[in-house]
C-alpha cells in the first residue's frame, strides 16, 4: 500500500504584520498505513504547522503534500469537503472544540454523521458502536458537562473517528489531562491502531507518552531531525548545510558537552565527548 502521508520539501511562511516567520523549511515526512506516529519539539519547531497542513486547514507555501492519494496542495474547496467526511479525523488541543456542549453524549458523535447525509439508523448504530469501543456506551444519553476530562476526551475521539477516516490527527490529546488519564488515552489510540489499522499521528510535547507510538519524528527549526525509536538506533536527518542535529537525551547519556571529536573511520564517522580517549 502507498504511504498514507507523503510530504516533500514543505516550506510554511507565516506573515505577521511586515514579518514574515519561517514555520517549516524543507520538511520531508513519510507515514505508512496503520502506523502509530508521535511528533515531539519545542514550542515553535513546526509540530501543529505541519498538523494544521496534513488536515487541509492550512496550505503550504511550497513542496507537496499528500494524504491516503489525495493531493492537498492543488485541493478545490468541494474536494475539501470530501477529504474532512472520508480521510482525516482531527481531534484539537481543547479537545472541547469538538464537543458541542448542549447537545448530549450520542448527539455529540452523530453529528458528523447527520451534516453528511447519513441515515438515521447508521447513524445511531455507529455512534454506539464508537461509545463501546472507548468505554462510554452507558454514558450515551448523558450531557456532556457530566462527563469526567477523560471522558470528554475520548468522547471528542468518537467525533473524529464518527465517519470512518483513514486517518486520525490529534494535536496534544493529553495536554489537558494527568498522567494516569493521558497512558489511557495513549493506550486507546494504540488500540485503535493496531486492531483496526487506523493510521494515528499526534503532536505531543511529553517524551514519556511519545515512547508509547510506534514511532517518534523530533521536528527541530521545521525540519525533521531524527525519526525512530526510544531506546534504539535512531535515523537522524541531515540538511542541506551537511548539518547534523544531535537528539539532546542522546547528548545528556553519552556526556557530549559543547564540543565533540569527529574522527572517519571505517564503518562510518565516530562522534565522542571531547575528554574522552579512543
Amino acid at each position: 500500500m502507498p504511504p498514507v502521508i507523503e510530504a516533500e520539501n514543505l516550506i510554511k511562511i507565516h506573515k505577521q504584520g511586515n514579518l514574515e516567520v519561517v514555520a517549516l523549511q524543507g520538511l520531508d515526512f513519510f507515514m505508512e498505513s496503520g502506523e502509530f506516529v508521535s511528533i515531539v519539539g519545542k514550542s515553535g519547531s513546526g509540530k501543529s504547522t505541519l498538523l494544521t497542513i496534513l488536515a487541509g486547514f492550512d496550505r503550504p507555501s511550497a513542496g507537496s503534500v499528500t494524504v491516503a492519494e489525495r493531493d492537498l496542495v492543488d485541493i478545490s474547496q468541494r474536494e475539501l469537503t470530501g477529504y474532512y467526511r472520508h480521510e482525516v479525523g482531527f481531534v484539537w488541543q481543547d479537545f472541547t472544540r469538538n464537543i458541542v456542549p448542549y447537545l448530549k453524549v450520542r448527539a455529540n458523535v452523530e453529528l458528523p454523521m447527520l451534516l453528511a447525509g447519513v441515515g438515521g439508523r447508521r447513524r445511531k448504530k455507529r455512534a454506539l458502536a464508537l461509545l463501546e469501543a472507548v468505554g462510554l456506551r452507558n454514558k450515551a444519553y448523558s450531557k456532556v458537562g457530566t462527563l469526567s476530562g477523560g471522558e470528554q476526551q475520548r468522547l471528542a475521539l468518537c467525533i473524529a473517528l464518527a465517519l470512518g477516516p483513514k486517518l486520525l490527527l490529534a494535536d496534544e490529546p493529553t495536554g489537558e489531562l494527568d498522567t494516569e488519564t493521558s497512558l489511557e488515552i495513549y493506550e486507546l489510540l494504540r488500540g485503535l491502531s493496531h486492531d483496526s489499522g487506523l493510521s494515528v499521528l499526534v503532536v505531543t510535547h511529553d517524551v514519556a507518552l511519545a515512547q508509547r507510538t510506534d514511532r517518534v519524528v523530533r521536528i527541530a527549526d521545521g525540519r525533521i531531525s531524527t525519526h525512530g525509536r526510544f531506546g534504539q538506533e535512531e535515523l537522524i536527518a541531515i540538511d542541506q548545510r551537511g548539518m547534523v542535529q544531535l537528539p539532546r537525551d542522546m547528548l545528556i547519556e553519552s556526556g557530549i558537552g559543547d564540543h565533540v571529536r569527529v574522527k572517519l573511520v571505517e564503518d562510518g564517522i565516530l562522534i565522542q565527548p571531547e575528554e574522552r580517549d579512543e
